[in-house]
């Protein structure tokens, strides 16, 4: 509840003192990885339904959709079952059941970094993603990104169970220092000062299903959606518009090359999800076309398996018959900013990923635009949940972020991480965002990196605990 869609973000910090609570007293590691691998079941089992319905819509076969289900809640129920274990056994190595709280956070977010890691990652029930919508304690995202404000919740949780268990305030009281200290970061980084440059931007949200078999129709429904959009864009004087992922087959075709020229003579650059075929090679890219006739493409780094490409194909060949596409899509190498105003383009799923946005904005990125087609999603949660991602991006970088989508949910965010606008699902909307910010400064975050900034939590952690154990 504490995850889109309800969004009760206060919720997530005491959610996992039952989860604690239960693990606390066990002497044998088995046990808690038993209790973990029932917590995961319960959590991810409700979180991640959305899955049956994408894959069902995908193969157009519900048990199918269940079995995809079944498989991602196993795969994340694992993870769970570590983190009870290695619980206990930290526990029982200490000697006591007063497990520092610092150790437990530690535990949680070196859990979660490991779910995120390789080809494979996913952070779908990340614990930082619960407070996208509240704005004070989001703001100590720009410190160690997501995953020092996910160790902050598990560090509070810890110190709740501990409190309970042992019917005294007193672990409370550093729980609670902390937290006064990043609330105040918070409400102090509240009032960025803006940036210099800016720029008007059109967010477009087609509202054509790009899901199914590319024909005459969906070719006359892409072109009228388009002509709109970028008559929308000449008429309103915009210099950016930006259209979702994997809207083209190929930007160079007609008529859509020519309704893009002529947007670029009226000024207007315009950034498309499209796929480019290189030799034998097929990309998922966003394309840059900019007056002057300059071109730019920044290809996909983080495919999604068996969406966009199927782990071990030569041992599986029978599996194209389930829907699953019959050629790989290829991974880019380097995360290309595009046109002069220097923009990073995460596509999709790479939202979901610190790790993508950044490393754009350390390469210099000043403004992110996320492209991604959620139409498989349907009506389900996991279009929020997806969206509630953009907000922690924001706030990692310092970066403004617009978010085009082919059905919903298009949005854009300051560097605050506040949701100034957004669409409905299925509805066809154009988002004006006037006084786009390019920023240029870097947050902690950004000059740390990714894993740099996952060890700095985890080094805190554990130093912070031996601390408190020789205290006691």
């Amino acid at each position: 509840m504490a995850l889109p869609p309800a969004d009760w973000g206060w919720l997530a910090w005491g959610a996992l003192v039952p989860l604690m609570l239960a693990l606390r007293p066990l002497s044998r590691p088995r046990q808690g990885c038993l209790v973990g691998l029932l917590w995961g079941a319960c959590f991810y089992g409700v979180l991640l339904w959305w899955m049956q319905q994408f894959v069902s819509r995908w193969t157009d076969s519900f048990w199918l959709g269940l079995i995809a289900w079944g498989a991602l809640v196993l795969s994340q129920m694992l993870f769970a079952g570590a983190f009870g274990w290695s619980y206990v056994l930290v526990n029982r190595l200490v000697q006591g059941a007063s497990l520092p709280i610092a150790w437990v956070a530690a535990l949680w977010v070196a859990f979660e970094w490991l779910r995120g890691a390789g080809a494979w990652g996913f952070l779908w029930g990340q614990l930082a993603v619960s407070q996208h919508r509240q704005l004070l304690p989001l703001q100590s995202a720009e410190l160690l990104g997501a995953w020092g404000l996910s160790a902050w919740i598990a560090l509070v949780n810890a110190a709740l169970a501990e409190a309970i268990a042992r019917r005294r305030l007193r672990p409370l009281l550093v729980a609670v220092e902390v937290s006064l200290l990043l609330l105040l970061f918070g409400w102090w980084r509240l009032s960025l000062p803006p940036a210099t440059e800016r720029l008007d931007a059109l967010v477009v949200q087609p509202n054509v299903d790009t899901t199914r078999e590319w024909d005459e129709q969906m070719h006359q429904q892409v072109k009228t959606s388009l002509q709109r959009a970028l008559q929308t864009a000449s008429r309103e004087r915009v210099d950016l518009v930006l259209l979702p992922e994997t809207l083209l087959p190929d930007v160079t075709a007609y008529p859509f090359s020519d309704l893009i020229q002529q947007a670029n003579a009226q000024g207007v650059t315009v950034l498309i999800g499209a796929f480019e075929r290189e030799a034998s090679r097929s990309y998922n890219t966003v394309t840059a076309l900019s007056p002057g006739s300059q071109v730019g493409a920044y290809r996909k780094q983080h495919l999604v398996p068996w969406g966009e490409y199927v782990p071990l194909r030569e041992w599986t060949p029978w599996i194209t018959h389930f829907g699953v596409p019959s050629g790989n899509i290829s991974p880019g190498s380097i995360p290309v900013l595009l046109t002069r105003w220097r923009i990073g383009t995460p596509i999709c799923f790479e939202s979901t990923l610190p790790r993508i946005a950044g490393g754009m904005a350390r390469r210099g990125a000043r403004l992110l635009c996320v492209v991604t087609n959620d139409t498989w999603f349907g009506r389900s949660p996991a279009a929020e949940q997806h969206l509630a991602f953009s907000a922690l991006r924001a706030v990692e970088t310092r970066r403004w972020v617009l978010r085009s989508t082919t059905t919903g949910i298009s949005a854009v965010f300051d560097a605050r991480g506040r949701c100034l606008q957004r669409a409905k699902l299925f509805t066809e909307a154009h988002l004006r965002a006037r006084e786009v910010e390019l920023r240029d400064e870097r947050t902690l975050f950004v000059w740390l990196g990714d894993t740099t900034a996952m060890l700095a939590v985890l080094g805190l952690c554990v130093g912070w605990g031996m601390l408190a154990r020789r205290r006691v």
